[in-house]
């Protein structure tokens, strides 16, 4: 699986494949994304190479103290991972700790699995960033990634979820479409391939803070 994992991040494209899935939870509602396809990327998580690993920069006031401060923190790379659904087989595959995560439609298998990939960005210092206090009045929040690949379309569009998964246990299969707390839409280009992707999730931050979640946590899936 290993292997097959570093063959796909260097797939051409290949003949298209629309799948339609019907998928629950975004927001927290009864709003349901629609998956139209196509679109694979692939997204770098390699711990040890700082300048491409996922990191969330977080810009927050306190109260009764003067001025801004900032967090700039690194995702912890064994507890991301991505999920992947066979829909021919109806079942899931999840890889926990590679170097690229996987979301979208891989349109080069016959079965045309979808991928979901996870982040998990602690708050403790733990990945040796910078501390977020819980009574940090948020101002804004980015979360920057680095894209590996880009493969079937040149614009794909992204769902970028807010959710909870247990640590230190790790990624389910329940996690692939588990409920949204909050979320937003995005596209990523094929021309961003070998390039950071800087998304602003301030809305999303300010959802963990007002929750008090230890850990920003988010699904990363194709949408409509």
């Amino acid at each position: 699986m290993l292997a097959m994992r570093k063959l796909r991040s260097f797939w051409l494209p290949g003949i298209v494949g629309f799948l339609l899935l019907l998928l629950a939870g975004c927001g927290g509602s009864d709003h349901h994304v629609i998956i139209t396809g196509p679109g694979f990327v692939g997204l770098d998580d390699r711990p040890r190479v700082a300048i491409t690993a996922p990191e969330l920069h977080v810009d927050y006031s306190r109260p009764r103290i003067v001025g801004i401060f900032t967090a700039q923190i690194l995702s912890d790379q064994p507890l991301d991972g991505d999920i992947e659904f066979d829909p021919v087989s109806g079942t899931f595959f999840i890889t926990q700790g590679p170097s690229t995560l996987f979301f979208g439609i891989d349109s080069a298998i016959s079965s045309s699995p979808e991928f979901r990939a996870f982040l998990n960005i602690p708050f403790d210092g733990s990945t040796g960033g910078e501390v977020v206090p819980l009574d940090a009045i948020i101002v804004s929040a980015t979360l920057i990634v680095s894209v590996d690949f880009v493969d079937f379309a040149a614009t794909v569009p992204v769902v970028l979820d807010l959710i909870e998964y247990r640590v230190p246990t790790g990624l389910t299969s329940a996690d692939f479409d588990s409920l949204s707390l909050e979320f937003r839409f995005f596209n990523i280009f094929d021309s961003d391939a070998g390039n950071d992707v800087l998304i602003d999730v301030t809305a999303l931050m300010q959802e963990v803070q007002l929750r008090s979640l230890e850990s920003f946590q988010v699904r990363f899936s194709l949408g409509p």
